[in-house]
């Protein structure tokens, strides 16, 4: 991952300013459906000057991260979908054989699930912060991101010594759930730089072109990212992302 650490956050780059989490007055989790078992992981904060309303800044985000990053959508009713007000998901990224264990082989699926009608005004969904040393207006919504063991396959969503999705490595000490301890971070680097442990992910088709990530909004959007531990008070989950998004001009 391309940033540096500060404390105990960590900055990717694209850091406008010095920002502790309690600057961005996260929600609870309880304005959330009870469906949804995790803390949002991934929040996106639309600098008020580059959307007219909260719908905007939403259709603003999702629709270039869907253009940048080739995202399929996916909308409710389908099973499982933990109160979200739609997915998109990416398969058959990075397949692992290990030819010690061949029935565990599998490849991976980047899944994302997006929450924002329950921060709609008159919700949480505006507010002003302190951003570049003044105050100023952004809309918000969230996400809860994560990668794993792709859907078609038996394994899912599991397969703990698996290097790339597993409790392998920096996640190899972690105690508890895997998708908060392992999946949940993971898909939080991904969104954020395009690789997954420190390794640029490849969509698995002809042209071999990179995944992307929030930075491939850079050419019209400045992109500031930050990433700071989770699992305290109702954030079940082990980092939380927030990515700024300001109008250039």
């Amino acid at each position: 991952m391309i940033g540096r650490t500060i404390g105990a956050v960590f900055v990717f780059a694209g850091l406008a300013a010095a920002q502790t989490i309690g600057d961005f007055q996260l929600p609870p989790k309880s304005v959330f459906s009870p469906a949804m078992p995790r803390y949002p992981n991934a929040w996106f904060y639309v600098d008020a000057a580059a959307a007219a309303s909260h719908q905007e800044a939403v259709k603003l985000i999702t629709g270039r991260l869907r253009n940048a990053m080739r995202l399929p959508e996916f909308f409710p009713p389908f099973s499982n979908p933990e109160g979200c007000d739609y997915e998109v998901r990416i398969e058959h990224l990075q397949p692992w054989i290990d030819p010690a264990r061949p029935s565990l082989q599998h490849a991976h699926a980047f899944h994302l699930r997006y929450y924002y009608s329950a921060l709609a005004p008159p919700g949480p969904g505006k507010l002003r912060i302190r951003w570049r040393g003044a105050q100023r207006d952004f809309y918000r919504f969230a996400a809860s991101v994560h990668y794993e063991v792709e859907h078609a396959n038996p394994h899912h969503a599991d397969v703990e010594p698996c290097p790339v999705c597993g409790r392998t490595g920096e996640y190899a000490a972690l105690k508890g759930n895997l998708v908060e301890q392992a999946h949940d971070p993971l898909g939080l680097e991904l969104l954020f730089t395009g690789k997954i442990r420190g390794e640029v992910v490849h969509a698995e088709d002809w042209e071999r072109r990179s995944v992307g990530s929030v930075m491939n909004l850079k050419d019209r959007l400045r992109v500031s990212t930050f990433v700071f531990p989770g699992q305290t008070e109702d954030r079940n989950t082990l980092r939380i992302g927030i990515a700024v998004f300001e109008a250039t001009k």
